[in-house]
């Protein structure tokens, strides 16, 4: 990470002027340039809400101990404000914990089950612990083709299906009706994870999500995050909300402590709407400079509902992402054998974009 962006921290304090200049000149002078636009994460640079940072802020003065006693009241907000009951909710340190730990966990039934390209992280920790994965490739209209990932599901016996709506990297939102169908149907064999991720800033969240089919017992776990709407990545807070046994298995895996500010940030804003409002029309900014600046370089990109762009650059896609981060642009490439020449793009804040925008040609052009 660059300095200009993030600052050069050393046990949370900025290091001093000399020492910082010892820490740059120390650097390999052959090395690629400092990344100038971060679009290869998907962030919110709109940040959390003032009621956020003020209970994260105050949280800090009581940073010397551990945060038991903030959970209770996080559980008990969430199920009301979703129709759950409090055993129906466990926290998380962001979501990627829970999806790890629980496809790991459903993977010695059988192989995980996922479209692709999705994201894949917490498939990838699965794998490495083990699980077998199975991938399903996206429709010709790159959405994720339900009937083709139930009909694996049966074929391979799996042990759960993975499911990212809106879908990361495509950034597309599946039809809520046939999504709450797929669910009912392929949770009577197995567990269906769903990501949601991005789902606040759809356009109809509440008829979008699959809280509902855990309201109604269904096998379905819905893994939320404060990472990416909420502003949060730096606080790591998330929560699933699936079935009672679900989510004992899942607090049984967590092997560490959830940090006080991030707890007391996110039952400052859940479900904050005024908040969510401002951050929605902060990301459709920024989709929009990102499709404009496509647009303005004759690049194809898929309207998106996330927190990124997913981009046909023409080129190779491995080789282009090189070819960025030589001109200071990080941007990430997504394993899938149909998507050879795609890249997702990150919403940024607009000076990063509008770096992007500046070197986008010359990378074209190389």
């Amino acid at each position: 990470m660059d300095a200009t962006r993030r600052g050069l921290l050393i046990g949370g304090a900025t290091l001093a002027p000399s020492l910082a200049l010892a820490a740059e000149t120390s650097v390999d002078p052959t090395a690629p340039p400092a990344i100038k636009a971060h679009l290869g994460v998907t962030e919110n640079p709109f940040g959390p809400s003032p009621a956020a940072r003020k209970a994260a802020a105050k949280a800090l003065a009581e940073a010397p101990y551990y945060g038991w006693e903030l959970e209770p009241p996080l559980v008990k907000l969430i199920a009301e404000h979703d129709g759950l009951k409090p055993e129906q909710v466990g926290l998380c340190n962001g979501s990627l914990e829970a999806l790890s730990l629980l496809s790991t966990a459903f993977a010695k039934a059988g192989p995980v089950v996922s479209p692709q390209p999705s994201y894949a992280t917490p498939l990838l920790y699965a794998q490495r612990q083990g699980a077998s994965l199975e991938w399903v490739q996206l429709g010709a209209d790159q959405q994720i083709d339900l009937q083709a990932l139930a009909e694996r599901s049966r074929t391979v016996k799996a042990g759960c299906v993975y499911v990212c709506n809106p879908n990361n990297p495509t950034g597309l939102l599946l039809d809520a009706d046939a999504l709450r169908a797929f669910c009912v149907e392929v949770s009577k064999t197995c567990p269906v994870i769903v990501d949601e991720a991005y789902i606040e800033i759809s356009p109809d969240p509440v008829r979008n999500s699959m809280m509902d089919l855990v309201r109604a017992g269904h096998d379905v776990i819905v893994a939320r995050t404060f990472s990416k709407v909420y502003g949060m990545a730096g606080l790591r807070a998330g929560f699933v909300a699936a079935r009672a046994d679900r989510v004992r298995t899942l607090k049984s895996l967590i092997p560490t402590h959830k940090g006080r500010p991030g707890l007391a940030a996110a039952a400052a804003c859940y479900g904050d709407q005024a908040y969510l409002a401002g951050a929605k029309a902060y990301l459709e900014g920024c989709r929009k400079k990102i499709y404009a600046i496509c647009e303005a370089n004759g690049l194809s990109y898929l309207p998106s509902y996330g927190t990124y762009v997913f981009v046909d650059c023409g080129k190779p896609n491995l080789a282009f992402q090189k070819t960025l981060a030589s001109l200071g642009v990080e941007v990430r490439v997504f394993d899938s054998p149909r998507h050879p020449t795609w890249i997702r793009v990150g919403t940024a804040s607009p000076a990063e974009l509008d770096y992007f925008a500046s070197v986008l040609p010359k990378a074209l052009k190389a």
